[in-house]
């Protein structure tokens, strides 16, 4: 009987579900989305603007050509130059602290400012740390303010890690018309090895939003965990480095944070907490009733970078799942299927012998005899990253 109930509410609760509708029409053009922290000090102010989309459109519409600028509340403008679609930049605002300042964007059509707001106090990071378990490595960031003014911070970061290639191969598998024919192609010549893409670099950026606060603590000091790793992921099958961004915001800023936190992180279930509506601190000079997405906040950015070896985790267990094929060119079905690409995604192969081949000469186009291949991922590591060393690596 307890089964047969189970079975006829779940069956009740999946068949009444109806199409949601939003009860919000937003206009031909979208609500305007605006995103970042104005850097008070020295370094870069990144403000991005987008507008929305219909929950059908799985697009991002960028809001490009617009006029941004930080204006003074005694007088003064800093403009914003779009360095790429959609993303307003400008370095070194070197702003008074004791000043206020606001954000003035303008469209093609439309006007948008903010209230003008204070400069908020953001202490230095004192460590961005990292713990290890069996479930993965904890990356943390850790900081306290003597004044006892800053009660609500936000943080984001860059994440860099390096990437070895699993083989080193001496010539590429590159035929047009024939996939048993070998061509040399530069730079692998002589029968040399090319580890020209071994190494390579990969970066990230954080994609949650990451709050912390310490109004209901009697010392303002905070320890949060930014990111956990898990255990074998390739992030740190050599070395891993984090790049902490810290900002600090206003109760108002920081509770406009929260409602964007859950209402992109934490829907989705019957027992989420249910979508809120996002009205912040900046507005359609010309209709004030017009929603705009985003909340202007400034402070000094505080940063910090931490390193994670993979020496020092012990039993991380990383494997690429890498391995060679050795193979007969007689067996033309498989090794077409496996070993012959296309010509912009060419696959490297180690050769083991080739007909008339002179180890003296440069080596000539041959028929293969036999040979050892693998994955093009696991020979070519910019498959996966950029062989550009970034200039604070070790």
């Amino acid at each position: 009987m307890k089964k047969l109930f189970i079975a006829i509410f779940a069956f009740v609760f999946l068949t009444c579900k109806d199409p949601y509708v939003a009860p919000v029409s937003a206009p031909d053009v979208g609500y305007l989305v605006v995103e970042g922290v104005v850097n008070s000090g020295a370094g870069n102010t990144k403000i991005r603007l987008s507008r929305t989309t219909p929950l059908t459109d799985g697009t991002r519409a960028i809001e490009t050509g617009a006029s941004v600028m930080i204006q003074n509340e005694s007088g003064g403008n800093r403009f914003l130059a779009e360095t790429a679609h959609g993303d307003y930049e400008v370095n070194d605002l070197n702003l008074d602290p004791t000043a206020k300042y606001r954000l003035r964007v303008v469209t093609h059509n439309k006007e948008y400012v903010s209230d003008f707001v204070p400069v908020n106090n953001n202490p230095a990071i004192d460590s961005v740390s990292w713990s290890y378990s069996g479930d993965g490595a904890s990356v943390n960031v850790n900081t306290h303010d003597d004044q006892n003014i800053a009660k609500y911070f936000m943080w984001d970061f860059v994440e860099t890690w390096e990437i070895h290639s699993d083989y080193t191969p001496n010539c590429k598998f590159n035929s047009p018309s024939d996939p048993y024919w070998v061509v040399y192609v530069d730079p692998i010549k002589y029968w040399t090895i090319d580890s020209s893409k071994y190494q390579c670099w990969r970066s990230d950026t954080s994609t949650q939003i990451l709050l912390g606060s310490t109004i209901k603590y009697a010392v303002d000091t905070i320890s949060s965990t930014l990111s956990v790793i898990p255990t074998g992921s390739e992030k740190i099958s050599y070395l891993y480095s984090m790049n902490v961004r810290q900002y600090t915001l206003t109760k108002d800023a920081f509770e406009f944070m929260q409602k964007m936190k859950k209402n992109s992180e934490q829907l989705g279930s019957v027992f989420d907490a249910q979508p809120t509506e996002l009205q912040g601190n900046i507005h359609n000079t010309q209709n004030p009733d017009e929603i705009v997405i985003g909340y202007l906040s400034i402070c000094q950015a505080q940063e910090k970078r931490n390193f994670v070896r993979n020496q020092d985790l012990p039993d991380w267990n990383y494997s690429s799942g890498c391995f060679l094929y050795n193979e007969q060119p007689n067996d033309r079905g498989y090794a077409l299927n496996n070993f012959y690409y296309p010509d912009h995604v060419t696959p490297f192969i180690i050769p083991v012998q080739y007909q008339q081949r002179n180890p003296s000469d440069p080596p000539p186009a041959g028929y293969i005899i036999t040979y050892s291949a693998a994955n093009i991922k696991c020979v070519d590591c910019t498959q996966r990253g950029t062989t550009n060393k970034p200039p604070f690596w070790p």
